[in-house]
């Protein structure tokens, strides 16, 4: 059984799992009836199966005794200078047209020899420049004898007279059924942008004659980038000199249509050739996953499908009790945790500092320096959008917003997340953080922060069996002494009291969650403390209490009071967002839609430590802490 699949172009029709040979048998059938010389540019960035519809029209028009000639320019540029490129490839338009028609290829006598003559040109040229006459600077040429010597206009007409004289001869000659010859351009967008115009307008010069038809691989930002240095950048004053020429060499674009893909087919035959069959319950949200990161980009579908292999290999070989409990869980949040880091790495770093992103709220888009009164601003012109009405969503929004991609991506973003919220529920925190420590071996990430958030030892993952281990751990990681400490008096109560208050506690590499009971120790638990890890220069820590009961603000509010702190019950119970009880110590009112949050949380951030002195913020902490344990036990 394969557990990779290649990333090559199809060749045949009969490979076609994208489902776009109806496209191909129009084209084809476009080719076969225009008016020649004309030239179709196909369109699409890179990876978009611009070969492989290729491949199927050469498939096709050599059934039907078309005459056809391929070069790959990026294999012709290669161990070449800029300016041997394109002669490179003009004469090999014409030495692969004659090895293609094999026994049908007719030219003899007299044709032959000027079909010699004219490689010997190409194969002569010295680039230098003479934009004036090919479109590609080309100012002398070496004769056979190794003499230098200049070419006139008159020379450059003789070329393309014998290049027309080759061509037809191919075409009049009884000896084969051609009626006209199609040229495949390959891999336009592999090559210098510069490189790629000069070969286009060299096209248009030397072989735009009767009978020839051609099809170009390209992409129209290659062209626009290559013209930067004729036009400048492109603007909306200057676009139309960028269009001209684009429509000037191609007379017919063709978009590839990436958005007809039969993705849904095209993924589950992929995933069943690596011997994965997706449950008919996942289908639907293994394409959700597809749909709003990768996108229907065949090649960067299979990078993903491989390294999503990969690291399912991995994961399969570890199969631990805790994984082999809930491995289609894992299985499908390491697949959107995948999509994500291909596609919008900067969302999957905050994911691996923070997992919990549905904790993300005001104080935490404060400490990756986003505006909240812009972004609460900026949403409401969506009106009534389900996918920014939540502080969470409004912060991936806020995140999104300094990157040009993320921008025009951020609600296929908040579409995934939402699916991943949607399906997992309670269970979201803890199946992401199993699939986290698979995704980050993938990840290509400068952050040394985000590099050190999740970590993998050999097989063993990181989960330290105690109290004492987890301290050990910080410790080692330079975090700060104080901080530690308090966490280990916060922590400890917990670990003292867990048989009457919970079912366990979560040692992981990046934070320490507490589970309590909810209804007894028969009903199922639910995150109650989520702490991150100290940090190595602030003395605070990083805590979320979730409520208990019905009193819980009325609570938490008695003992900020017992602290100096001024609260008002009734205000936090109004407030939609966080209220700020004072900088780094927030509450939030009870959430009937959320079953963390449904008396009520109180989130104390890394400032608080800074907000008041040393005795007060370790005292508030450790009195909420004292609370919490006498109403769970």
């Amino acid at each position: 059984m394969n557990i990779s699949i290649k990333d090559r172009p199809i060749q045949k029709a009969n490979q076609d799992q994208l489902k776009v040979s109806r496209y191909a048998d129009a084209l084809v059938n476009f080719i076969l009836n225009s008016d020649t010389p004309i030239t179709i540019g196909l369109q699409g960035e890179w990876g978009t199966g611009k070969t492989s519809m290729m491949y199927m029209l050469q498939e096709e028009l050599l059934k039907q005794d078309v005459a056809t000639s391929w070069v790959n320019t990026w294999e012709y540029s290669m161990f070449r200078g800029a300016k041997e490129t394109t002669p490179a490839v003009l004469n090999g338009l014409l030495a692969t047209l004659e090895e293609s028609c094999g026994d049908k290829w007719t030219i003899k006598g007299e044709t032959e020899q000027t079909m010699k003559k004219v490689g010997r040109f190409f194969g002569n040229i010295i680039n230098q420049v003479s934009v004036n006459q090919l479109g590609v600077d080309v100012k002398a040429a070496v004769d056979s004898s190794g003499s230098a010597e200049g070419i006139s206009r008159a020379e450059i007409a003789q070329v393309k007279s014998d290049i027309s004289e080759i061509i037809n001869k191919l075409i009049n000659d009884k000896g084969n059924s051609y009626e006209r010859v199609v040229f495949f351009v390959d891999d336009l967008d592999r090559i210098n942008p510069v490189d790629a115009v000069e070969v286009l307008e060299a096209l248009k010069n030397m072989f735009d004659m009767d009978h020839c038809i051609f099809v170009l691989a390209i992409d129209y930002d290659v062209v626009v980038k290559g013209l930067e240095g004729k036009f400048g950048k492109k603007t909306e004053e200057n676009e139309r000199e960028f269009r001209s020429f684009f429509d000037k060499i191609i007379q017919v674009p063709f978009t590839m249509p990436t958005g007809a893909y039969d993705i849904d087919y095209f993924l589950d035959e992929k995933l069943k050739g690596l011997g994965m069959n997706i449950p008919d319950s996942l289908k639907l949200l293994y394409l959700e996953v597809v749909k709003n990161s990768v996108g229907h980009n065949p090649r960067s579908l299979k990078r993903f499908i491989n390294t999503f292999s990969l690291l399912n290999t991995i994961r399969k070989a570890e199969n631990t009790a805790e994984e082999s409990t809930n491995a289609e869980a894992t299985e499908f949040m390491l697949f959107a945790l995948l999509g994500i880091q291909i596609s919008y790495p900067k969302i999957f770093r905050h994911l691996g500092m923070n997992h919990d992103y549905k904790s993300w709220h005001q104080a935490f888009a404060a400490r990756l320096g986003l505006d909240w009164q812009i972004i609460t601003d900026k949403v409401k012109e969506y009106g009534e959008n389900l996918l920014v009405d939540e502080d969470w969503e409004k912060v991936v929004w806020g995140l999104c917003q300094s990157d040009a991609y993320l921008k025009s991506r951020a609600f296929s973003i908040l579409e995934l997340l939402n699916v991943l919220s949607d399906h997992f529920g309670e269970s979201l925190e803890e199946v992401m953080q199993n699939a986290l420590e698979f995704a980050a071996i993938t990840s290509v990430d400068d952050s040394h922060e985000s590099k050190q958030s999740i970590i993998k030892i050999g097989e063993k993952r990181i989960r330290f069996t105690g109290l004492d281990a987890k301290k050990q751990q910080l410790l080692d990681c330079k975090c700060n002494a104080v901080a530690v400490d308090l966490w280990y008096r916060i922590i400890s109560k917990l670990d003292q009291n867990l048989s009457s208050i919970g079912s366990k506690i979560n040692y992981a590499k990046s934070a320490t969650t507490f589970y309590r009971w909810v209804n007894g120790k028969n009903g199922k638990d639910i995150q109650t403390i989520y702490c991150m890890n100290p940090g190595a220069n602030n003395t605070g820590l990083k805590i979320d209490f979730y409520g208990y009961s019905d009193t819980f603000i009325k609570d938490v509010c008695a003992i900020a009071a017992g602290f100096g702190l001024s609260t008002n019950e009734s205000e936090i119970m109004k407030a939609e967002s966080w209220f700020e009880i004072c900088p780094g110590f927030f509450m939030a009112r009870p959430n009937p839609g959320s079953k963390n949050g449904l008396y009520g949380v109180v989130m104390i951030t890394y400032d608080f430590s800074s907000a008041l002195p040393r005795e007060k913020t370790e005292g508030l902490v450790m009195a909420l802490m004292d609370k919490m344990i006498s109403k769970l036990s």
